[in-house]
């Protein structure tokens, strides 16, 4: 069973498939480091099950991470929490342990999330008592179904993302109010670590719904893949005025992934090393067609990808926003939300 998650069509925000294509000339040539694939994160730390929960539980509390930074470390939200995370493992934390977890305080779950990432008497992971919540209701979760194990829950959907019997990845995991997406962010972003750990092999690939968080949304956006046509809306992107949905931009920008992955012949997972990456470091507050440097130092693309000359963006010669100062300052969505 194929599933789809095609946007609906809307008179507000269009999908433009010209650009789309343009990008994924682009993208199709790009080649990716070995060395990002071996990274120590990925290695892990501790038995299996442990490295199941490392990403299990880091991806769970990864969302909105706008302010997460060690200065110290030179580290900003992901990179941040992998390097946390891949402790927890080492040290055999509380904070991997679903039997605790569950029967632990939010107070007891807070306090060790903010000791884990402070730097000095100070921590920049915000929302404390939101991500303790997610984590611990995870864990609920494990141990209701699961007997309390991560690899369990995937031996379980026998690694399928969709399952006529309501056992795939995409069914299960939702259960968790982390996961609960629907356009599986968080899912797809954990299964795609998980295999490139070599913890698993998704059957039905072609089941995968792309990637898609703030970042993102916002190279579609400035490059003209996904255009706001509202007057109304485009104000609002531009000035970064909190809205209260995120659709159909999203969904839009779901789809140009989509099609951008099938044009460049590339994984719809390996969508997301590119522009997430490209998205924090080369297109975000500074611009690197704009700035000539990046936000990043090293720039995050540059550590994913092998390119030789990084004096422009990749994308510089087609995106409209390298011409544009208007898409230059488009935003993506800002909206209250724990999926990405």
């Amino acid at each position: 069973m194929q599933h789809t998650s095609i946007a609906q069509p809307s008179s507000e925000v269009t999908l433009n498939p010209a650009q789309c294509e343009k990008i994924a000339a682009i993208v199709s040539v790009m080649k990716p480091s070995a060395a990002f694939y071996q990274r120590p994160y990925l290695q892990g730390a501790g038995n299996r099950e442990t490295r199941f929960r490392m990403h299990f539980f880091a991806v769970a509390i990864c969302h909105q991470t706008y302010h997460l930074h060690h200065k110290g470390k030179n580290l900003f939200g992901w990179d941040f929490i992998e390097d946390i995370f891949l402790q927890l493992a080492a040290d055999d934390s509380s904070l991997l342990q679903p039997h605790w977890l569950a029967s632990a305080s939010l107070d007891k779950i807070i306090a060790l999330l903010s000791a884990a990432f402070a730097e000095g008497s100070d921590c920049s992971l915000d929302r404390l008592p939101e991500r303790a919540h997610l984590m611990q209701q995870a864990a609920e979760i494990l141990n209701l179904y699961f007997s309390g194990s991560v690899q369990t829950l995937f031996d379980f959907s026998a690694n399928q993302l969709i399952n006529e019997d309501e056992t795939g990845l995409y069914q299960l995991l939702p259960r968790c109010e982390a996961f609960a997406d629907p356009q599986q962010k968080k899912t797809t972003f954990l299964v795609k670590l998980l295999e490139d750990a070599g913890l698993i092999k998704i059957a039905d690939r072609e089941n995968f719904i792309p990637i898609m968080d703030y970042h993102m949304q916002r190279v579609l956006l400035r490059t003209g893949c996904v255009e706001i046509a509202d007057v109304k809306l485009r104000h609002q992107i531009l000035h970064q005025q909190s809205l209260p949905t995120d659709e159909p931009i999203r969904g839009l920008c779901i789809e140009a992934m989509r099609r951008i992955a099938i044009h460049s012949q590339q994984s719809i997972t390996r969508m997301n090393d590119i522009f997430w990456a490209l998205g924090r470091s080369c297109c975000h507050q500074i611009l690197l067609c704009r700035d000539r440097h990046c936000e990043k130092s090293p720039c995050t693309l540059t550590q994913i990808y092998a390119i030789e000359n990084h004096s422009q963006c990749v994308f510089q010669k087609v995106c409209k926003g390298a011409v544009d100062a208007e898409y230059q300052n488009l935003w993506e969505p800002r909206v209250e939300t724990h999926f990405y």
